[in-house]
């Protein structure tokens, strides 16, 4: 046999027996286009890492456990900042609304992106899932999420931008409309329930309901909160940061004693809600967008300018761990089972961090 021959013979079986071994094969990463504003490199997930996921992989965010954080996995796909972000209630879905015009449904379990709902304007606009997951919605439009078709319209072509929330139990959607005020609406049929009388200094940064689905709390200039009443839409209190800053976020804790504010003075307060005390004031840095109670009521997410978020003992007050992102945030949530932190903002990247579990 020619010597040539045998060599090339030689090294083909060589390869078939290496394959037949058995390599391991390279991780799958998929990312999503976009177009990065000219900001520092961001923080990546390590090549290692599947997409993110909220199965037993992944460890629970607790006071304990946040020095274990890191980023499981970026979505890319927003052109402009990311301003609002949410998590359905079974953890399967989430949403993002951004200044570049859209509203997008990611699977949270792969990372991509599901759909693309295109908006008027949404430069303030909030977004939330109703609790029973069905539908997505934002301050105009409602939208069944099985089909993507507009379940509902509430004020077609006002392009106002606002903030929502749904009652407890799904049956009431809130809309606060920046100069246009407050009102509820009945889910199932789209109609109007309570106009709340409208606030000189109350534009609507922000709204959540009460755990137990009595009360609305908004916030806006002046350095107020307003606790409303949902039978009767009466104001039956305010907290006072005592100054002039806008209150950008509300977050109730899971049990409704305590609510948290966060604004542009830098400060997080904790408030007894009863008593209408001050528990802790929590001093986040650089101005504030964005705050977020974790499901088992413990820890508080602060973020903002400064391009980090803040992880808080809410007992204590203590901070536990500073998160440093690229630039700055406007928006953080965790998701209903604890184990995923989502932050996005002016890089146009939503950024999830998780503890992976060996």
């Amino acid at each position: 046999m020619d010597k040539s021959l045998a060599k090339s013979t030689i090294l083909v079986l060589v390869i078939l027996l290496l394959n037949a071994c058995g390599r391991p094969a390279a991780p799958i990463i998929t990312t999503l286009s976009m177009t990065p504003r000219s900001t520092p490199d961001p923080p990546t997930q390590p090549a290692s890492k599947q997409a993110p996921t909220s199965t037993p992989s992944l460890g629970f965010i607790t006071s304990t456990t946040v020095n274990q954080l890191e980023i499981i996995a970026t979505l890319t796909g927003h052109s402009n900042r990311v301003i609002s972000l949410a998590f359905s209630a079974d953890g399967v879905h989430f949403a993002s609304s951004s200044r570049d015009n859209t509203i997008k449904l990611w699977d949270v379990q792969t990372g991509q992106e599901l759909h693309d709902f295109p908006m008027k304007e949404v430069s303030l606009n909030g977004i939330a899932f109703s609790p029973d997951e069905s539908i997505l919605a934002s301050p105009d439009t409602i939208w069944d999420i099985a089909s993507l078709e507009v379940f509902h319209t509430l004020e077609k072509g006002r392009q106002v931008p606002g903030q929502v929330a749904f009652s407890p139990d799904g049956s009431i959607f809130a809309v606060a409309l920046a100069i246009r005020g407050i009102k509820l609406w009945d889910v199932a049929s789209g109609q109007t329930l309570l106009t709340f009388e409208k606030q000189p200094d109350n534009d609507a940064f922000s709204i959540v309901f009460s755990p137990d689905g009595s009360q609305i709390a908004t916030s806006g200039h002046e350095g107020k909160v307003r606790l409303w009443d949902i039978e009767t839409g009466q104001l039956t209190g305010i907290l006072d940061h005592g100054n002039t800053s806008d209150v950008h976020d509300l977050a109730y804790a899971p049990d409704g004693k305590m609510l948290a504010s966060g604004a542009t003075d830098y400060t997080v307060r904790l408030w007894n809600v009863a008593s209408g005390e001050v528990i802790h004031t929590l001093r986040h840095g650089d101005g504030l967008y964005s705050i977020a109670i974790s499901p088992d009521g413990t820890l508080l997410a602060s973020a903002g300018v400064e391009s980090t978020v803040r992880l808080w003992d809410i007992a204590s007050g203590e901070l536990l761990r500073t998160l440093r992102h690229a630039d700055e945030l406007m928006a953080v949530t965790f998701s209903p089972d604890g184990k995923l932190l989502a932050a996005g903002g002016y890089d146009n990247v939503i950024y999830l961090w998780g503890i992976p579990e060996e």
